[in-house]
């Protein structure tokens, strides 16, 4: 008899653990069903970035993007930080494929240039997180924005704000920048100037190139190099920028003349005053062709081609 009871009581406190360790399971396995993003707000001083990781718990993109607009309007539960929105709770969001579209009330017009511009970067950094989410546009009372530039506040992309992800403080800077691009024909390169937010951590050359990666932003310009290209690495040394990107580059969807997308890259990257000539590797090619048809010579130093640039009327 006292066999069997001890034999219950050892089934019994078993069962109990199962059960314990059936509820933990399924705990866990609630808490990893969330998505993870990181959501980007303002420090104390207004004058930097600072990112948390947050959960998503809704299944549908509307609702994960509701959740998300939550965050940028809600102050974090931390001391130091300021949620972007913080007082002006969005009006409206609609989306449109990969495109989020939010509604602001005209009290985001107040900002000052600065905390207005380190606001836009953290609302389309954080956004563009969502997987579905490539751009943003933001509209204040049905208008968009626009900057002293001309840029409007719509198609925006985390590739405009430059940053570092990470919980440490951001130095953000606030920057114009001398870029070429394409005219329609893909035969010649017209300027532009586009204002960006960027880490004061990354040196400016790989900021220029990836702005070029990226693309233009406006009507009259077109892009010149392969977007899904990858910077491996960027050093200047005695006014020489050697740039080194990966094998996408060599290929090009775009209708434009090897030269100008070459030049599209050279001419961005001498605007900056200590660089005066430019030197593009490709990782993993000893003589690489560019477009099938433009030797890539690693000794070459490129100047600056003011002759390939379009003349404006």
């Amino acid at each position: 008899m006292r066999d069997n009871k001890r034999l219950y009581t050892a089934l019994a406190a078993a069962a109990v653990c199962l059960l314990c360790l059936l509820i933990y399971i399924g705990c866990s396995s609630s808490e990893d069903r969330g998505t993870q993003i990181h959501v980007f707000y303002l420090n104390s001083e207004e004058t930097g970035l600072v990112s948390r990781t947050h959960s998503l718990n809704a299944e549908s993109l509307y609702g994960r993007a509701a959740e998300t607009m939550d965050y940028l309007s809600q102050g974090p539960v931390e001391e130091g930080l300021k949620a972007p929105l913080m007082g002006m709770d969005c009006e409206e969001f609609t989306i449109e494929k990969d495109v989020i579209i939010l509604e602001l009330p005209a009290a985001y017009r107040d900002l000052d240039t600065i905390t207005e511009k380190l606001t836009r970067a953290a609302i389309v950094n954080t956004l563009c997180e969502l997987e579905e989410i490539n751009r943003v546009t933001i509209r204040v009372k049905g208008a968009l924005l626009m900057d002293e530039q001309g840029n409007k506040s719509e198609n925006m992309t985390s590739d405009q704000f430059i940053y570092s992800t990470g919980n440490e403080m951001l130095s953000y800077e606030n920057a114009e920048v001398h870029l070429y691009f394409a005219t329609e024909d893909g035969k010649k390169l017209v300027e532009t100037y586009r204002t960006v937010v960027y880490n004061a951590n990354i040196p400016m050359e790989r900021m220029v190139v990836e702005q070029v990666i990226a693309g233009p932003k406006g009507d009259f310009n077109y892009p010149t190099v392969n977007e899904n290209t990858k910077i491996v690495n960027i050093v200047t040394r005695d006014n020489i920028c050697t740039v080194t990107l990966d094998k996408t580059f060599l290929t090009n969807p775009h209708e434009v003349d090897p030269e100008v997308a070459i030049y599209s890259i050279v001419n961005s990257l001498t605007e900056i005053p200590s660089i005066r000539q430019v030197q593009i590797l490709i990782e993993g090619e000893e003589e690489p062709v560019f477009m099938d048809s433009y030797p890539l010579d690693a000794e070459t130093l490129l100047q600056k081609n003011t002759n390939i640039v379009q003349t404006r009327e």
